[in-house]
């Protein structure tokens, strides 16, 4: 998926500004939870079913119960005898725990992923096509490309269109005397030591969590391959170029320059998401890398110690963008070997839940500001519209889209490593390298 020009993004978006984040399925601390849509804002559910499937039906998800409640009684109401069993495998855990769910001859019927997973289990046939589905003009065509893989659609968008940025607290700079926004990395650099006198470290990150790794790279690697990080990504996949390539030895120097530079916070390899998150709310850190989905807590609870705003990621090399990484909602699919018996509640329930109306109420809770259904209008916070001026523009999908699961795992645990200072940039990419020629060997072939 190419960057979105700001033309089309907003058009796409249906407003003269939007933006949002709803792409890793991963709760950033507690989010309070809105009310579920008024009965006038959509219509009833239509009366019980007298006949059809009963019993339990499991849906596989990345994100949490709590936010689905109400769309669960819908179900339910109109599916008699039909009790939903709601599994948050979470999306870094996501993979090992369908496996395991599988090995053990689990029920699974739905599943509902990060967009990370998708290309994973479309090649691996455990997913049905959905090609044929009456509804899909409810979507933006960039939720329906990004999820359609050797011409046939392997699941459907749902929630948000967004990426990663950084937010940074004005009070922090404001306290060392910058009142403008910073852009480059040499800025931060300079200023960091003022900011450490001041009792702020320059950035928050959840380094504990494996899984949060690799974003790191996606932006640092679109910037060294002079924004070419998505093209050069198929041609190493395809054999066609390398991962110790200068491009990524470069991106990951950048990286290891962020950690013997310091820029991140104390102990950051040890840094859950909680941790993270709480040391920007506390005033502590002067930047938090993460996606939009704070802006909602942000703005029903008192951060005395905040002044919240939004940038794209830094530049490190001069005279490219400063590309987000970000993707299109949840990828939301039906299991290829569903029981014949669920079949029609599975597209029934799958319908129901990308309806505009708990498509809307998912945006809701995450302060999207584009919507991956067409008709439902972008969030007016001033945050995310400032995402979606200047950052939503610069969006590229992540390359753990593209990647096979092998590779992610090797970039998670050796960036970990690079930042520990137990691996040098060149070692991690030799290791990077590894796992794709032992893949090769496996028989392992790109498929785009």
């Amino acid at each position: 998926m190419q960057p979105l020009g700001r033309r089309e993004f907003l058009r796409i978006a249906g407003l003269a500004a939007a933006g949002g984040v709803l792409a890793a399925c991963q709760p950033v601390g507690v989010q309070p939870v809105p009310a579920a849509p008024a009965a006038g804002e959509a219509e009833k559910p239509a009366a019980p079913e007298k006949a059809g499937y009963t019993g339990k039906f499991v849906i596989l998800s990345c994100g949490p119960i709590e936010r689905e409640v109400d769309m669960i009684k819908e179900i339910e109401e109109k599916h008699a005898g039909v009790k939903i069993d709601w599994r948050n495998l979470t999306s870094e855990k996501y993979t090992e725990l369908f496996s395991a769910a599988e090995v053990a001859g689990d029920q699974i019927d739905i599943l509902d992923m990060n967009g990370q997973d998708l290309r994973r289990y479309a090649v691996a046939e455990r997913l049905l096509d959905l090609s044929d589905l009456t509804y899909l003009d409810r979507f933006r065509p960039v939720g329906i490309s990004t999820y359609t893989l050797k011409g046939k659609l392997w699941a459907v968008p749902r929630g948000g269109i967004g990426g990663w940025v950084l937010f940074y607290n004005k009070k922090a700079f404001e306290a060392i005397g910058v009142t403008e926004e910073i852009s480059t990395y040499a800025q931060l650099k300079e200023m960091a030591p003022e900011l450490k006198k001041a009792g702020y470290e320059p950035i928050s990150h959840e380094g504990k969590v494996l899984y949060m790794w690799p974003v790191w790279h996606f932006i640092l690697h679109a910037q060294t391959s002079k924004n070419q990080s998505i093209e050069n990504t198929a041609k190493t996949l395809a054999g066609e170029m390398k991962f110790t390539d200068p491009e990524y030895v470069e991106a990951l120097a950048w990286l290891n320059r962020y950690a013997r530079d310091e820029m991140f916070n104390e102990g950051v390899l040890s840094t859950d998401r909680d941790g993270a998150l709480l040391a920007l709310k506390q005033g502590r850190v002067a930047m938090y890398h993460n996606w939009m989905g704070i802006i909602r807590d942000y703005r029903e609870n008192p951060y005395p110690a905040l002044d919240l705003s939004v940038m794209s990621p830094l530049q490190v090399v001069e005279g490219t963008k400063r590309e987000c990484p970000g993707g299109t909602g949840r990828a939301l699919s039906i299991y290829r070997k569903i029981a014949p018996e669920r079949l029609s509640l599975a597209y029934d329930i799958q319908d129901i839940m990308t309806t505009d109306k708990w498509v809307a109420y998912m945006n809701k809770l995450s302060n999207d500001s584009v919507s991956c259904n067409v008709n439902i209008q972008p969030s007016d916070d001033p945050l995310a519209l400032k995402y979606a001026d200047e950052c939503a523009p610069l969006q590229i999908v992540y390359e753990d889209w593209i990647w096979p699961p092998e590779i992610t795992r090797s970039f998670q645990e050796n960036q970990q490593a690079i930042v520990a200072g137990v691996k040098t940039p060149e070692e991690a990419t030799q290791a990077n390298q590894k796992v794709l020629e032992q893949l090769y060997a496996d028989g392992y072939e790109f498929v785009n």
